[in-house]
């Protein structure tokens, strides 16, 4: 492979639009496959960050090109590759053993101790979140263990915050998925603090920011995460990155959806799969196909729904995330449920809920049982619902479920072995598991008696 040029990767970072656009677009595909050159176009654009306003003017950089200047910048970004290099061979073959005990005491060994090794941890912790992260949130306290024992002045312009504040970043982004709501905001007041050394500090704050606006948003906190998701969406803008502008609109989107403003969260979602299939993310078009879905299920539109879903799952299908995917399964059984097909859907949910057991979800395999329970239900088999609660409760306790689920839980199986279990009862028993994810220590209350 043919890698980018120094002066082309230098121009690009500080203004890619001073390339012609078709060389503009072949950097960025090369910049997609390429970890080497990504590396060194990382750098640039952080040195191009950091610089005062008149630098990012091309022609002042242009003037610099093959100077001492440019030469002490070609000179650090071979150090950062080197050590990312020697990081790859290094981790490789720890990096299948997540096991907290493989790496609990990674940061005692000297040859861990560099940037290279921090950054791969953060980098693979970011990857690997979404559909684990249990085993991200320890790769990302390894990273941090490690920035922080990192000099001040390991590299110029205080670059070693980024690496601290990005460790810090990764580590609340899995705190905020396994529901530790109040490490996270403490993760990210760390990554901010971090970030603030920085000469421009810009690009972490507004990542930092579109974190913090996560976990308000699953904790039901609305309004505040609207503003910081809006805050963070404005900093992307300006710093023209639009991919990450397209995260915060679609976190945007999701609040709008959560708030039952389903206009609003739809249009933006429209303007999430525009930009996606513009620029060839499959990823961002499937995600915003199965939040459009979403809106349309609400809206009582099944065949429109059932229409986004089949374009998400096309996409999901071939890449990923897994978690996803078996949503978007999900809601088409859902579809399938409200439909009135009862039992298609209770073989659909079967499928599902085995997956999402497989993966450790139990939370989403409790809510696609209830699911399943409503169609036993509506066919007249209370009394399958028994085995299905007395298995449910067995699994998740195993797993250490949450106390109050698992009360919600029992109180399914109770009412169902009575004769007595209602769909008004299932509603309820679903709307406490959604609320538990966010408020750990809320207690389950049945419902009143002359429901």
């Amino acid at each position: 492979m043919e890698h980018i040029t120094e002066d082309d990767l230098i121009v690009y970072a500080f203004d890619a639009h001073a390339l012609p656009e078709e060389r503009r677009n072949a950097v960025d595909r090369h910049l997609a496959q390429c970890a080497s050159c990504r590396t060194r176009f990382e750098f640039f654009y952080a040195e191009a960050g950091s610089m005062e306003t008149d630098l990012r003017d091309i022609d002042v950089w242009e003037g610099v090109l093959g100077s001492a200047t440019a030469a002490a910048l070609f000179d650090h970004a071979a150090r950062v590759e080197a050590e990312d290099r020697e990081a790859e061979t290094l981790l490789m073959p720890l990096l299948s053993s997540p096991l907290a005990t493989a790496w609990n005491d990674v940061g005692s060994a000297k040859r861990f101790r560099t940037g290279g090794v921090a950054r791969r941890l953060s980098a693979h912790a970011h990857s690997i979140c979404e559909d684990r992260p249990l085993d991200a949130l320890t790769f990302a306290e390894a990273a941090v263990s490690i920035a922080e024992l990192l000099s001040d002045d390991l590299y110029p312009g205080h670059a070693v915050y980024e690496i601290r504040g990005t460790a810090w970043k990764e580590c609340a982004n899995a705190q905020m998925l396994l529901g530790r709501f109040a490490a996270a905001l403490q993760s990210l007041d760390r990554a901010e603090r971090a970030y603030r050394h920085l000469a421009s500090p810009s690009l972490g704050l507004a990542s930092a920011a579109l974190v913090r606006a996560g976990v308000y948003y699953a904790q039901q906190k609305l309004d505040d995460a609207a503003n910081i998701a809006e805050q963070a969406e404005h900093g992307f803008l300006h710093l023209g990155d639009e991919e990450r502008r397209i995260a915060a609109l679609f976190l945007r989107a999701s609040i709008k959806y959560e708030a039952r403003n389903l206009d609003e969260a739809a249009s933006m979602f429209r303007h999430v799969i525009d930009y996606a299939q513009s620029s060839e993310q499959s990823r961002w078009s499937a995600r915003g196909y199965s939040a459009l879905a979403s809106c349309e299920i609400l809206r009582g539109n099944l065949n429109e729904a059932s229409m986004h879903l089949n374009n998400a799952l096309a996409l999901l299908r071939a890449v990923g995330p897994v978690i996803e995917r078996i949503r978007a399964e999900w809601a088409i059984a859902r579809i399938i449920l409200q439909s009135g097909m009862l039992k298609d859907a209770i073989h659909k949910l079967d499928d599902v809920i085995v997956e999402f057991e497989r993966l450790g979800v139990f939370h989403d395999a409790a809510l696609a049982s209830l699911h399943k329970a409503e169609a036993l239900l509506a066919l007249g088999e209370m009394k399958s619902i028994v085995p299905l609660a007395t298995r449910l409760f067995r699994v998740f306790a195993d797993a250490g479920m949450l106390t109050g689920a698992l009360t919600a839980i029992a109180y399914v199986k109770e009412a169902a072995a009575n004769g007595e279990l209602t769909a008004g009862d299932l509603e309820h028993v679903r709307m406490f598991l959604q609320r538990a994810e966010r408020q750990p220590d809320l207690l389950f209350v049945p419902p009143p008696a002359d429901k």
